[in-house]
């Protein structure tokens, strides 16, 4: 073989990945317009209800650091598959729910169980090892995934929930997760470009290039730190590092803000005077605004830093947050400039965060390794969901929990910039005569 290939086969993946995640997302953020169904039928406080959800958050975050060994051994055309399995048959469960134990063992914790399998940290633990000079664009894209399942998801399933009860929509649901996602990804994923006998990006082997090719400059990664680099990481290593606690911390701020935003939005905007459609079509939009953020976030932080890239994010978020508080001063403005503003910087964790841990700790247990750190996000989502709850319930407003969410925001930026990840590996463009390979 002389040159480079036309096309990649990670875009594949990365496609794959976008689909998959949609629909993950789609069960996952759906409960934002369930939740007011089942708080109807059944007059359960927003706290308890929100503890279904919370229940999900922890049971996901808790089974990835296995569905991050899972990955690393058997790879997601084994394990994605699985995850379908088992979402469908959480689902159905859901479906036949009368007591608050059924929801939570049902979508508590087999849901939360097999959307791990299918979800963010699955694809987070074999989307960087396609890609090194564009993982923040791949990861972006492939994140975006899950925006257009929010655009495209919630306002159906409310409208399910409207015409046939949240019972069918369920169903649906179930059908759509197992008839769609399995089979795409037994046929399609693959677990590394080794196993395809492919190189990352793309790229051809030393000796191979095309040698009448112009030679053009480049963005490659510029190890900074050779020794922390080098290193073979494992999670026993990665857990005696202050990097590892920074990254931990830091998921669980800013899980507890998104998370906590995520499920009560439509709530919050139904509280000020807004008609729950109108609001799930505002959380769309939120949807969509988040895939432009993961995009855009993602490509920003391959050429400016992931450091000064997230704290960019941050401030948008918190941004949206405010026009979140005050939606009901002008109905018609603000809850679409929460919409897009806190979708920007919502959108801009899903690429940065796994890039942020690849960029300190790949190596052959990153898997593993990322979806520990993840628990720290699972943990801090489900406080933050069931938190907003209870205040909301003690003080008939959620003013409070979005100023809580607004300080976290604040504090996660400041735990990524002290992690370092510039310090460790960075992106730089080589001048014209510089001939070294892109790494």
């Amino acid at each position: 073989m002389s040159g480079k290939p036309l096309f990649y086969y990670g875009w594949v993946i990365v496609a794959v990945g976008f689909v998959t995640l949609g629909a993950a997302f789609g069960v996952w953020y759906s409960f934002a317009v369930f939740i007011l169904a089942i708080i109807n039928e059944f007059q359960w406080s927003r706290a308890a209800t929100s503890s279904i959800f919370s229940t999900f958050i922890l049971a996901q975050a808790f089974m990835n650091p296995l569905t991050g060994h899972l990955q690393d051994r058997y790879g997601p055309r084994v394990i994605i598959p699985v995850g379908t399995l088992v979402v469908a048959l959480a689902l159905v469960l859901t479906s036949c729910a009368h007591s608050l134990w059924h929801f939570t063992l049902a979508y508590g914790v087999l849901a939360g169980i097999g959307v791990s399998m299918m979800g963010f940290a699955s694809h987070s633990a074999f989307i960087p090892k396609w890609f090194e000079r564009k993982r923040g664009l791949a990861l972006g894209i492939t994140m975006s995934g899950i925006g257009f399942g929010m655009l495209l998801m919630i306002p159906l399933v409310e409208r399910w929930i409207s015409t046939f009860g949240w019972r069918t929509a369920y169903l649906y649901l179930a059908v759509l997760v197992l008839v769609a996602l399995g089979p795409l990804n037994m046929l399609l994923a693959r677990r590394s470009p080794q196993d395809m006998n492919l190189l990352p990006d793309g790229d051809v082997a030393p000796g191979e290039e095309d040698k009448d090719a112009p030679r053009k400059p480049v963005m490659r990664i510029t190890v900074v730190d050779t020794q922390w680099a080098a290193q073979s990481w494992t999670l026993t290593k990665a857990l005696r590092t202050r990097r590892f606690w920074y990254l931990f911390l830091a998921f669980f701020c800013l899980a507890f803000a998104n998370q906590g935003a995520l499920l009560h939005a439509v709530a919050a905007m139904v509280d000020q005077g807004l008609t729950r459609e109108t609001a799930a079509y505002y959380f769309g939009v939120l949807g969509i605004a988040g895939s432009a953020g993961k995009i855009a976030f993602g490509y920003l932080s391959d050429i400016f830093g992931r450091e000064r890239t997230n704290a960019l994010g941050g401030a948008l978020a918190v941004v949206g947050i405010f026009c979140l508080m005050y939606t009901g001063s002008a109905p018609g403005l603000l809850p679409l400039l929460f919409a897009i503003f806190f979708g920007l910087g919502y959108g801009a964790a899903a690429p940065l965060l796994p890039s942020v841990c690849a960029d300190i700790f790949l190596g052959n247990s990153f898997g593993l390794i990322f979806a520990t750190i993840a628990i720290g996000g699972g943990m801090g989502g489900a406080v933050g969901a069931y938190m907003a709850g209870l205040l909301r319930d003690l003080s008939n407003t959620y003013t409070i929990p979005l100023i809580v969410f607004i300080g976290l925001l604040l504090v996660s930026c400041v735990l990524v910039w002290l992690a370092a990840p510039g310090k460790v590996r960075r992106i730089a463009r080589p001048r014209q005569t510089d001939g070294a390979r892109p790494l």
